[in-house]
């Protein structure tokens, strides 16, 4: 008889939420010892049934949110608190978590929630306005190929980000690439300047100029790139539109884009992302996709995968910081990369890219590989 009753209570919660219409009264109550009790995952379910049923207050969904964040699904935590600041816009509480849950869940909105905290926080917190080194990041590249008249190219990078507000931001990048084809040498050096605003939780404008002072020989090619994207976030997905054009002395590369992502939900953090974009040079259209993939291997490592297909002469990515504009273009490209956060302040990553590389020339044909290996570092101040 006892063990019957045991049962019975075991389970009552889930007869309870599932298949009896609970009332404001016995959802607030529960919800609220399910927080005292730290019972998370009863929490979750009590709520998700409350919400189905239309029952729902500014605490349950502050109850719902912390249940979330302790559980480390940051983005349904986000969520959550977001709908509680509808029930009360000035409440310090869910304020002050939905800047944590966005800053955890990666959100761009993070900077954008930092600025309605209250003066106290940011003191507490250590956030300030302006922060003119937010963080520094380098980046170093070598690469091999199969051909006997190329030579090993190496690749590296210095980037600085500056907060300008709480919804400005500017990275400013120098980088430097060389390579010798058949005795003649290129020397690249590059700079960009990227600047990023958040005008509301939901929505980012990207704006970049990125000049490349090319040298081949004893000739330059400079070339001057101009980007422009809007991109929107809605909780596990976003959504970026893109656009750039390339001038060079020889040709004009024109580049449309949009890109696609979500996050799965789950305490690997699976993300998938997916992008297409259609070149326009010297009257030919070509289109070129790329596909992400990444997950949380643990508490501090990530991995991430990728594959490009299409011929990448002049294509641009990651809002215009490479630029693949070397002589031989990659019709096809994969790799697998590596982040390690050693704490709040310290990234470390790597890199391993195979590319086809195709050789356009009137006197050689033909095609070849080029491994690449990067490694870098970015360390937040």
């Amino acid at each position: 008889m006892y063990k019957y009753v045991l049962i019975f209570l075991l389970f009552f919660p889930l007869f309870s939420f599932s298949q009896v219409n609970l009332t404001f009264q016995k959802a607030d109550s529960l919800s609220y010892q399910y927080y005292l009790r730290g019972d998370w995952i009863n929490l979750i379910k009590l709520t998700k049934e409350a919400f189905k049923q239309d029952i729902d207050s500014k605490f349950m969904h502050q109850r719902a949110g912390y249940a979330y964040f302790m559980t480390h699904d940051y983005f349904a935590a986000k969520c959550q608190y977001e709908k509680a600041l509808i029930f009360d816009p000035f409440d310090n509480i869910t304020r002050e978590y939905l800047y944590y849950s966005a800053l955890y869940s990666g959100s761009v909105s993070s900077r954008f929630y930092a600025g309605n905290l209250p003066s106290d926080a940011f003191i507490r917190l250590g956030i300030r306005k302006f922060n003119p080194i937010e963080s520094v990041d380098t980046e170093f590249n070598l690469e091999t190929n199969t051909i006997k008249s190329r030579s090993n190219p190496y690749y590296y990078r210095i980037g600085l980000n500056s907060e300008l507000g709480y919804r400005l931001s500017l990275y400013q990048a120098y980088s430097y690439y060389e390579q010798t084809i058949i005795s003649e040498m290129t020397r690249q050096p590059e700079y960009l300047a990227l600047l990023k605003w958040v005008p509301s939780p939901f929505w980012q404008i990207k704006i970049a100029y990125h000049r490349l002072f090319t040298n081949v020989g004893s000739i330059n090619y400079p070339a001057n790139l101009g980007f422009i994207a809007l991109s929107s976030q809605l909780n596990r997905f976003n959504l970026e539109a893109n656009a750039s054009v390339l001038k060079s002395p020889t040709t004009t590369t024109q580049q449309t884009g949009v890109q696609a992502g979500v996050v799965l939900p789950g305490r690997s953090n699976i993300y998938l992302t997916s992008s297409v974009a259609e070149m326009i040079e010297n009257g030919a259209y070509r289109t070129i996709f790329a596909q992400t993939a990444g997950f949380k291997c643990s508490r501090n490592l990530w991995a991430e995968g990728n594959i490009t297909l299409g011929n990448l002469k002049n294509y641009n990515t990651f809002s215009s910081l490479y630029v693949y504009n070397a002589i031989d273009p990659s019709v096809f490209r994969t790799g697998l990369s590596m982040f390690y956060y050693t704490g709040k302040h310290i990234t470390l990553f790597g890199n391993f890219t195979l590319d086809h590389k195709e050789i356009e020339n009137l006197v050689i044909n033909g095609n070849y590989y080029q491994y690449s290996y990067s490694v870098g570092i970015k360390w937040k101040l």
